[in-house]
C-alpha cells in the first residue's frame, strides 16, 4: 500500500517490473493467447503466489487507428503483449532478484523459445506517478 505522504507526490511504494513481448512468427495471436495463459503462467505459480507479489498480469495490444496519426496506426513487427508484476516494495523485489535456480531457469528459457521473439524481449522497472487513483488501492 502506498504511504500517505506519498498520496501527495503521486508516487507509490509499489515495484512494477514490465515487459513487452513480441510472439514467435508462425503463432497466430490466437494460439500465442491460449499457450500463455494455459501453459507458460502456470511455470510462475510459486513466485506470484507470494503474499508480497500483489499482480501478475498480460496485456495483450490490439492495434487501432484513429487517434493522433501517424502515430496510432498499426505497425507490422510492434509488441504483443505487455506483462506486469506488481511487487509490494523494493526489497521484496530485490530478495526474488538474489535468488538463482538454474534448472528453472532453462526450463523457462527453452517455453520462452517456443512462445516468444526472445530477441525482441524487454523488461523495464517503473516508477509511476498516478493522476488519479483507481479503484485497487495499491
Amino acid at each position: 500500500m502506498a504511504h500517505a505522504d506519498n498520496k501527495l507526490t503521486g508516487k507509490t511504494n509499489v515495484v512494477k517490473v514490465v515487459g513487452l513481448f513480441k510472439r514467435k512468427p508462425g503463432l497466430s495471436m490466437e494460439q500465442f493467447k491460449d499457450y500463455y495463459e494455459n501453459n507458460h503462467i502456470k511455470l510462475f505459480d510459486e513466485h506470484i503466489s507470494h503474499p508480497g507479489v500483489l499482480r501478475y498480469s498480460r496485456r495483450y495490444l490490439e492495434p487501432f487507428e484513429g487517434l493522433a496519426l501517424p502515430l496510432a496506426a498499426p505497425k507490422s513487427g510492434s509488441y504483443d503483449v505487455i506483462m506486469e508484476v506488481w511487487y509490494s516494495d523494493k526489497e521484496l523485489f530485490d530478495s526474488f532478484k538474489g535468488q538463482s535456480n538454474p534448472d528453472f531457469t532453462e526450463i523457462v528459457r527453452r517455453d520462452e523459445e517456443y512462445l516468444f521473439d526472445r530477441d525482441s524481449m524487454v523488461m523495464f522497472l517503473t516508477e509511476d506517478h498516478e493522476s488519479k487513483d483507481g479503484p485497487w488501492g495499491v
